[in-house]
């Protein structure tokens, strides 16, 4: 009987440390989470100088993303894009690209 009571009460305090272990919630991020410092993280993309724009040259692979089109192209002072091209942001440039092949048709600086 002794030895039962001694048993039902080791098995008790285990279960009653594993409930405030629960009680009290993941451990802060340390950022590997999508927050940092209770704010969204953000995506820091790559840059690029326009110096480094070339016509005929393909657009590298990490600016082939829609946060670079800029569908707002009269707002920015752009002519319309022909068929089958569009216009990137990058860095404060534009680039007029293919929208099959992404080959640079034409490279406005921003900073004219």
């Amino acid at each position: 009987m002794n030895k039962r009571v001694v048993a039902q009460f080791v098995a008790l305090s285990f279960s009653a440390g594993s409930a405030l272990a629960i009680a009290a919630g993941p451990p802060p991020d340390q950022g590997g989470g999508q927050m940092a410092g209770g704010m969204p993280r953000q995506q820091v993309m790559p840059t690029i100088p326009h110096r480094d724009w070339h016509k005929g040259q393909r657009v590298p692979a990490e600016y082939r993303h829609y946060n670079f089109v800029m569908n707002d192209w009269r707002g920015h002072g752009l002519n319309a894009p022909p068929r089958g091209h569009q216009w990137l942001g990058v860095n404060g440039d534009y680039v007029l690209v293919t929208t099959n092949n992404w080959t640079i048709s034409n490279i406005v600086s921003g900073t004219e």
